[in-house]
């Protein structure tokens, strides 16, 4: 017999305290944010007014009485003053009750869509990780499951032993590699490295087979493997100039060249600064004679243009070829992370020299009057020409890297002529007090409460106008879970309103702010799922921002790389010590540093990442579509 509520025993009373808590945070903090823009506190109007009844009065109505009639007022005086501030100041408050009044619905509805964006963000990423999954097939859909479930930080070891299985087909080696994971969990180090000893022989020879078709994966298993897991202090690593194909798809009005990863990278990065994330800038800047500055500058803007252009190239790559793998019947499986641009490229070619023979042969069939393989040539024909319009933006991005290269060089050298006819103190890197000469500089990347109040109205307008809702899930027959239904131009559409919302904000279009946000890692947020509070994802948003470790030595160490080398700065004892200790750059990279000699090394290009080969786009692709217009138009 059930017992009534009144007298059921409650259950998981003990797990249900940190949900609480964290639900309890989660409001206070959406509160929080709303109050710093809709409201002031009535302790603020209230100190306000007895700060201007008295002192205030007192001392003006002295000063400005003792002015104007070269005397002190008088008792009566005394009172006007005071009887006429305190009349004013109830009116105030009078104003403030009505204006309160005539608000409190504009507060609400502020309030309300704060939360549903910290609520909305978090299932949209989940619901994008689906849709990455969702448009791979076969093994690239399995391997690229598998590394979502090992960039999990608290994955148990049945995770990790379905990820080993996905990747490697071996029930052995994925039970070997979950065993290893349970000695980590508690501890046991000295176990794990007998059974690296034991399994590497034969365990080594698969990472090597698939860390080709899948680095980043394999990359992840291999460290489970060694017994480690990510760290939630550390972060996760970025897609590389995710921002930057963005923004290029908003600029080119071609949402082709965005990619699902880059927009779960964006919705990651709104939810992180809406959380409170505050990410390092580090910049240099020289202040001391015109010339010697501008040039600096110059040399700056060319080399930030170059990155940039070389960024621009790899990312039109990588969006062809994240196109091309998510169409079906193409050779392009996957377009995993970490592979190089000439791997890219070599696929993306053979895939639409294949697509180009599909299209050919069912244009001969369709003119021999088989009618059946309409739809399909058309379909090939449509998928062959969106990847040629991407081939193009391929092939322009590279050449602007080639005259960007060039200008650089440019920039180079007149920067060390002029460099040379000025004293070694105009390009030493200063520490200590004083303004002139080149310095460093740290700034932060983040959203004030006024400004995450901004970004949250405007997201949430977009999620009003594009109508992203919950819908019963598909696997819950009960309809007790629901989940976020969006699709694949909805989640794009929604990458370009976070650009919109944070653009004015923090400068994303920057390529100092561009650089500073791939440098970073992102925080963990593995622990929000489907179907919790708004406040619980709040809180929860809020702690993970707080757990990641800014670790700036990566970026001061390829700051000082830059200074020495290409900027032809001297690093002193000092400059060493001060990077050392304020960044945590490494000693000995900096040591090295110093000891550079320019007339030492012979003048080489700067071009460190030298770019693909970029053909012209291939006549056969274009033969292949007017053998479809034509095959179409007849029939």
């Amino acid at each position: 017999m059930l017992l009534p509520s009144p007298f059921r025993p409650r259950a998981n009373t003990a797990n249900d305290a940190p949900q609480v808590r964290l639900e309890r945070e989660g409001r206070d903090e959406i509160r929080r944010i709303t109050q710093a823009v809709e409201r002031v506190p009535w302790s603020v109007s209230l100190m306000q007014i007895l700060w201007t009844a008295g002192p205030v009065t007192l001392i003006g109505a002295w000063g400005g009485y003792l002015l104007g009639y070269g005397k002190e007022p008088t008792f009566e005086n005394y009172i006007f003053f005071i009887s006429y501030t305190v009349i004013t100041g109830v009116a105030g408050i009078v104003a403030n009750i009505a204006h309160n009044l005539t608000s409190s619905r504009r507060y609400d509805r502020t309030e309300a869509k704060i939360e549903r964006v910290i609520d909305t963000v978090p299932e949209l990423i989940l619901a994008t990780r689906n849709l990455i999954v969702e448009s791979l097939e076969g093994d690239a859909r399995r391997r690229e499951a598998a590394a979502m479930l090992l960039r999990k930080q608290d994955l148990a070891p049945e995770g990790v032993e379905l990820a080993a299985l996905e990747l490697l087909d071996d029930r052995d080696a994925a039970r070997i590699i979950s065993q290893i994971d349970v000695y980590r969990r508690v501890g046991l180090h000295a176990r794990i490295r007998d059974m690296n000893s034991l399994n590497r022989e034969w365990l080594e020879p698969q990472f090597n087979e698939l860390a080709e078709l899948a680095p980043e994966a394999i990359g992840l298993l291999r460290e489970r493997f060694e017994g480690r897991a990510p760290d939630l202090h550390s972060g996760v690593p970025r897609d590389e100039n995710f921002i930057e194909r963005v923004l290029a798809a908003i600029e080119q009005d071609n949402d082709l060249l965005m990619t699902l990863q880059d927009v779960e990278e964006m919705l990651i990065l709104a939810f992180e600064l809406i959380s409170g994330r505050k990410i390092p800038l580090l910049t240099f800047e020289y202040r001391g004679r015109w010339k010697l500055a501008r040039a600096l500058d110059n040399l700056e803007h060319a080399r930030s243009r170059y990155r940039i252009r070389q960024a621009t190239g790899l990312s039109r790559l990588k969006a062809l070829t994240v196109y091309l793998a998510e169409q079906s019947g193409t050779l392009v499986e996957d377009a995993a992370s970490g592979l190089r641009a000439e791997v890219l490229l070599e696929r993306s070619t053979q895939a639409m020299d294949a697509l180009a023979e599909q299209v050919t042969h069912l244009a001969i069939a369709v003119n021999e009057g088989d009618r059946e393989h309409r739809a399909a040539l058309r379909s090939r024909a449509d998928i062959l020409t969106n990847a040629i319009r991407l081939y193009k933006t391929v092939t322009n991005a590279y050449e602007q890297v080639g005259r960007s290269h060039a200008v650089f060089l440019k920039m180079s050298k007149r920067w060390e002529n002029i460099a040379s006819q000025m004293s070694d103190d105009a390009t030493r890197l200063r520490v200590g007090p004083g303004r002139r000469g080149l310095r460093i500089q740290e700034k932060t990347i983040a959203l004030d409460d006024e400004a995450k109040a901004e970004v949250c109205k405007h997201l949430a307008d977009h999620l009003n106008e594009s109508r992203i809702k919950r819908v019963d899930s598909e696997i819950a027959y009960q309809a007790r879970e629901t989940v976020l239904r969006v699709g694949v131009d909805k989640a794009k559409a929604m990458a370009v309103e976070i650009a919109l919302a944070l653009e004015p904000h923090i400068h994303l279009s920057r390529p100092a702010v561009q650089r500073a946000i791939n440098g970073s890692n992102a925080a963990y947020f593995g622990q929000l799922e489907p179907n919790q509070s708004a406040a619980a994802k709040a809180a929860l948003g809020s702690a993970m921002v707080r757990e990641i470790d800014d670790d700036l030595s990566r970026t001061a160490e390829s700051l000082a790389i830059a200074l020495v080398r290409h900027y032809r700065v001297e690093l002193e004892p000092l400059a060493i010590e001060f990077l050392r200790d304020t960044f945590g750059a490494r000693e000995a990279t900096l040591n090295m540093l110093s000891n550079y000699q320019p007339a030492d090394h012979h003048p080489v290009s700067y071009l460190s990442n030298r770019p693909p080969l970029i053909q012209t786009a291939n006549r056969d692709w274009y033969r292949a579509l007017v053998q479809a217009r034509r095959a179409l138009d007849d029939d």
